[in-house]
Formats: C-alpha cells, sequence, structure tokens
C-alpha cells in the first residue's frame, strides 16, 4: 500500500493502516470495536455498588467515563485496540520473593502510550489527518472490555484478557479515533469448564468466575491500597512483594509461554534496606513506583513474617522504628512473628 495521505478514506483501507503500523510498532494484536457502550458493562456497575473495589475509590468516581468513549473524545466512532506481550519470565528473588512479571523493564504506561501515538500519528500521514486520543491503562477506559469487542481474546474466569495463542501475559494500550473503522468480530469464551484459576487463588478473591473482590486480592494489596496491611491480609502475603501471577501461572492458556525465571529482584532484605536514591535509580521509571519505595518495603516486611524470613530480622528491627505507618506496622508483626519474645505492638 502505498504511503500519503488518503482523503476521504475507505473504511478497511483505514483499519489496514491502522494494522500495518501497529505491527511496525510490534503491538502482538490489533483490533478495532465500536465506540459505544461495552457488553456487560452492567456487571462493572454492580461490582462497584457492590464495593468490590476496595479502595480505589477512583474507579467509581469514573465509572461514567469508562463506558462512554465519547466523553474521552467527542465524536469518537471506533476504538483502535492493541495488545503487547509482556515478559513471561517468572521475577523470583533468591530468598522466594517474588514480584509480578509485568513490573519488569520501564513503566509500560509510557513506553505504550508512545507506541500507540506513534501508531495514530503514522496513520494519519497516510489517511490524512483525524481525531484521536490515546489510552493506557491510566485513562478511564473499560480497555479489556472493549479489547474484547474487537477481537483481541475473552475475559477469562481468572479476569484478565486471555488471546489463545499469547496467552494472558499483555498490557492494553487504545486510540479512540473519529473514523469510522469496521469494526472485528470478538472471538468466543475458551475457558470451558476449567478453574483452576478460581481454586488456586492464594486469598479466594474471586466471588464468582470472573468476578473479583479486590478486598480480597494480593495485588491490590501490595499495589493499590496505602497505609497499614490488616494483619489477617499479612498473614496470606506469603511471597508477594509486588502483585500476584498466581491465577495466571495455573492458566492452560499461558502453560506454554512459562520460561525459566529471570534476572532475580531484591530479595526482603534487599528491599527492606534500600535508600531513595538507589530506588530512584532502579525503579523509579518503573511499574514498581505505583506502589513506592516505601510502599514496597511494607509489602517486603509482610512477607518476611508470613514466610517466616529470620534472615531478614535486622533490617526489620530497623524499619520496624521508622515512622512511616504501613511500614513499622508490618516490620512489627513480622519481628513478632519470627521472635515471639521481640518487639510487640505495645512497646
Amino acid at each position: 500500500m502505498a504511503a500519503g495521505p488518503v482523503s476521504g478514506p475507505d473504511r478497511l483501507l483505514a483499519a489496514n493502516v491502522f494494522r500495518e503500523e501497529a505491527g511496525r510498532e510490534h503491538f502482538a494484536g490489533v483490533g478495532i470495536a465500536r465506540a459505544e457502550a461495552p457488553e456487560r458493562f452492567e456487571r462493572f456497575r454492580g461490582w462497584i455498588a457492590a464495593g468490590r473495589h476496595a479502595g480505589m475509590r477512583y474507579l467509581e468516581a469514573t465509572r461514567e467515563l469508562r463506558e462512554s468513549p465519547q466523553r474521552l473524545l467527542p465524536g469518537a466512532r471506533s476504538i483502535v485496540c492493541l495488545a503487547a506481550s509482556h515478559s513471561a519470565r517468572p521475577l523470583v528473588a533468591s530468598d522466594g520473593a517474588t514480584v509480578a512479571r509485568y513490573a519488569s523493564g520501564a513503566d509500560y504506561h509510557g513506553t505504550l502510550r508512545q507506541r500507540a501515538a506513534r501508531v495514530a500519528r503514522a496513520a494519519a500521514r497516510r489517511l490524512g489527518e483525524f481525531r484521536y486520543r490515546v489510552c493506557v491503562d491510566s485513562t478511564p477506559l473499560a480497555e479489556r472490555s472493549f479489547a474484547a469487542a474487537a477481537g483481541l481474546g475473552w475475559i477469562g474466569k481468572n479476569g484478565c484478557l486471555i488471546d489463545p495463542e499469547r496467552g494472558s501475559f499483555l498490557l492494553l494500550a487504545e486510540i479512540l479515533t473519529d473514523l469510522d473503522l469496521p469494526p472485528d468480530e470478538p472471538i468466543a469464551e475458551r475457558c470451558g469448564s476449567c478453574v483452576r484459576c478460581l481454586e488456586a487463588c492464594p486469598t479466594g478473591a474471586f466471588v464468582e468466575p470472573g468476578l473479583l473482590d479486590a478486598a480480597r486480592c494480593l495485588a491490590y494489596w501490595t499495589i493499590e491500597h496505602r497505609g497499614p496491611i490488616p494483619d489477617a491480609v499479612k498473614e496470606r502475603v506469603g511471597s508477594h512483594v509486588f502483585g500476584c501471577d498466581v491465577c495466571q501461572d495455573v492458566c492452560p492458556w499461558n502453560g506454554p509461554l512459562l520460561p525459566a525465571a529471570g534476572q532475580p529482584p531484591p530479595t526482603r532484605t534487599e528491599w527492606l534496606s534500600m535508600g531513595p536514591g538507589q530506588w530512584r535509580r532502579r525503579y523509579g521509571a518503573t511499574a514498581l513506583n505505583r506502589a513506592g519505595r516505601r510502599g514496597v518495603q511494607r509489602n517486603a516486611a509482610a512477607s518476611a513474617g508470613a514466610c517466616a524470613d529470620v534472615a531478614s530480622g535486622p533490617a526489620l528491627q530497623r524499619a520496624a522504628g521508622l515512622a512511616e505507618p504501613g511500614l513499622s506496622d508490618a516490620s512489627v508483626w513480622a519481628l513478632a512473628r519470627l521472635e515471639p519474645g521481640g518487639i510487640r505492638k505495645d512497646r
């Protein structure tokens, strides 16, 4: 297809231009959905009404935006949905502490947005100017629902978008546009009778297939929550220092994709001992910064107590005296579990 502006682009030609440019930016999948309320959005409304979003009040505040692309881009007619594979290598430290796979490398919010913006600009050069808006995660859009509508996969029982070839280790981006593009057909759900993700969840966070109670989810507590973690949750943190991949680890669609572990992340002791300068240099531009240094240290302290990590004792002793409520609370709790005669909450 020859490059250059196209006046009044043919719908199929325009869709193919987006696919070609997305391929040049190494997106693993591209599909098109109508810019209208996604199917089954009432389930999200019910989820919010039931308080299943825990402390994520921004989800409730942006509920109306998520179902109405026109509020994000007036006149929007189509959504070009993009999927990028992230590393499937487990991130496991030498002491067994784990970090969610998606957090490896640079923060996807910036990198995906830049790639999607390049797709949109390249398409405009070939098709002529059109109005668009690039969205990535933090923009209030029901991106998994639109990605499923665009045929990029189905939403599995674990709530993740599952591509039959690439599994669920995916990151999503969208280009809202006022172009009228031909939508793709959704693909059928293929989880069947499998319930491995529901049974493997370490906290029983699934109320029913595809419906998560965030207040029970370790990913919520170790990434989104601010401040002290309830003791009952600390006991279930286990090895999880940032996020939780268990419901994806056990998914048969991810089985062929699971390689050996990659570069190991820090141990619990190393997390607890990390200063602000070292954090900025190593993790300031990564997805780990969502929880922040103190948040990850809080999680590491809870994990040390849950996993009886005696080697973390000295680092926990130092952290217990800090004026950081979440971290000091978790450290005191962990020390009490490691040494019954050690620091107590009433001291």
